[in-house]
């Protein structure tokens, strides 16, 4: 389900601009638009004009980190008229280290697999081509490979 920029002829594009952006010079990687207070310091995601927390008008655009945590979650069995999904798929909230809670797909892996507290990393997911032949991708968060041991000698 996920793809890499090298996996991709083609310039992509996001599926909604207002959410992420592309970083070309990392791959191709999703990177999370947030929103940071520039009184309280708090961050929030989606956008927001307002912070709720001090009542400070204008935040600051800021790019959120690529790795969370599974705050929680839940493994759907039926698949909506219309989803680019198979059943059964993950939907989760992840918890970004600037104690945002974002909503996503959970993908490579089973979804036996997923656990509270699994360490997961942002990763692109093609949604279809548009009209120029890009593809358009939306963003998903997967298991972070854990480095293989080495074996001793």
């Amino acid at each position: 389900m996920a793809i890499q920029q090298k996996d991709r002829a083609r310039p992509a594009v996001p599926l909604n601009e207002r959410l992420f952006r592309l970083d070309e010079a990392e791959g191709g990687i999703p990177v999370l638009l947030g929103w940071r207070c520039p009184d309280c310091g708090h961050h929030f995601f989606p956008h927001r004009t307002i912070c709720p927390g001090c009542g400070h008008i204008g935040l600051e655009e800021v790019d959120l980190s690529r790795r969370g945590k599974v705050w929680t979650y839940t493994i759907a069995h039926q698949v909506p008229p219309g989803a680019i999904v198979e059943a059964p798929y993950v939907i989760a909230r992840i918890e970004l280290p600037e104690a945002v809670l974002v909503s996503s797909l959970i993908t490579d892996c089973a979804p036996e697999e997923v656990r509270v507290g699994m360490e997961v990393e942002i990763t692109p997911v093609k949604v279809r081509e548009d009209e120029e032949g890009r593809d358009v991708l939306a963003f998903a968060f997967r298991p972070v490979k854990k480095p293989a041991k080495e074996t001793k000698s």
